[in-house]
């Protein structure tokens, strides 16, 4: 007779648990990059310290946007001049309007003068010539002039759109500055910093990458063969939670949703899992080991590895004899 060890079959609702690796990440890393060409003046930032919202992490020298912003103010105040002379100018175009149409008038008077005493022979040509050329004058004067007026509106429209454009140029100017200074957006960790001190930046270049705390996940892929038990159908999960030990303390999770595709080559889909400890403050990149606990299932015997023989096979023992039964191992 050989020693063998049993336990009591009992059907009962049960938890599978699983287990995988895995890896925190941080879906909300940032990249913070110049807004404006300069030098670095000063790095506050270090690899892998940590920040609160509103601390300086870079400032960039703005001596060059300085002079920059000082142009456009004087440009922005030129068109505005510029528009304040229009204004007058028409209040006086239209002052010597009045004048040239009386001038018109005469001009006419004397021209009908010229033409009788010229029909009566006791007016020379040249006279007639004079006055005629001189009404013409006249004429041409108060066209210009009524043009002049005309055109008044569109000259204020371009002046203004100018004004316009003066102003927002001076605006983003502005904000570029205030951009020089990087400040922290929230608390976090700074993951890389890419500049030293007097470093030349051009617009656009990297200049940190930071992380929030409150943000950081962990991945897993789950193996197909486990997906009935977590998916509920249209989108919706079952409840399933995982444990995993960061630097000896144990850290629980919760699935928080599936990925979109299947990576090429893979045999499962990845779940992406939030920490329950919102302080919880791993490194992204870190590798675990992550035990996950599938939602109950009714009708289950729970026994240790070593009763498992191969994947599927188990052994019931009836008169003192072994009998061996397929099983399926969740």
């Amino acid at each position: 007779a050989w020693t063998v060890r049993t336990e009591p079959v009992q059907l009962s609702s049960i938890s599978p648990q699983i287990e995988l690796y895995a890896e925190v990440e941080n879906p909300k890393q940032v990249n913070l990059t110049a807004v404006l060409g300069a030098d670095v003046a000063r790095v506050d930032a270090r690899e892998g310290a940590g920040f609160k919202k509103g601390d300086l992490l870079i400032a960039l020298d703005t001596r060059d946007i300085d002079f920059q912003i000082v142009q456009q103010n004087a440009q922005l105040a030129s068109l505005q001049a510029q528009l304040e002379s229009e204004k007058l100018q028409y209040e006086t175009d239209q002052q010597a309007l009045k004048i040239e149409e009386q001038m018109v008038r005469i001009a006419e008077r004397s021209l009908q003068r010229q033409q009788d005493l010229s029909n009566r022979n006791l007016g020379s040509r040249e006279q007639l010539d004079t006055a005629e050329i001189s009404t013409q004058q006249r004429y041409l004067n108060l066209l210009s002039r009524r043009q002049s007026i005309a055109n008044h509106p569109n000259r204020v429209a371009q002046l203004e759109s100018s004004i316009q454009q003066a102003r927002a140029q001076l605006e983003n100017s502005q904000l570029d500055r205030s951009r020089a200074q990087v400040i922290a957006p929230f608390d976090g960790r700074v993951s890389a910093v890419e500049v030293s001190v007097g470093d030349r930046m051009r617009s656009g270049d990297l200049l940190a990458r930071i992380y929030p705390d409150s943000q950081l996940e962990v991945r897993a892929q789950l193996p197909l063969r486990i997906l009935p038990l977590i998916k509920q159908g249209e989108g919706k999960l079952n409840s399933a939670t995982g444990q995993v030990v960061i630097d000896g303390e144990l850290l629980n999770l919760t699935l928080s949703r599936l990925s979109a595709e299947v990576t090429a080559g893979s045999a499962g889909i990845d779940g992406l899992f939030n920490f329950t400890d919102p302080n919880a403050a791993p490194e992204p990149g870190r590798t675990l080991s992550l035990k996950l606990n599938l939602p109950e299932v009714d009708g289950l015997i729970a026994l240790p590895p070593t009763a498992l023989y191969g994947t599927d096979r188990i052994y019931t023992v009836e008169a003192s004899r072994l009998k061996a039964i397929q099983v399926e191992h969740l």
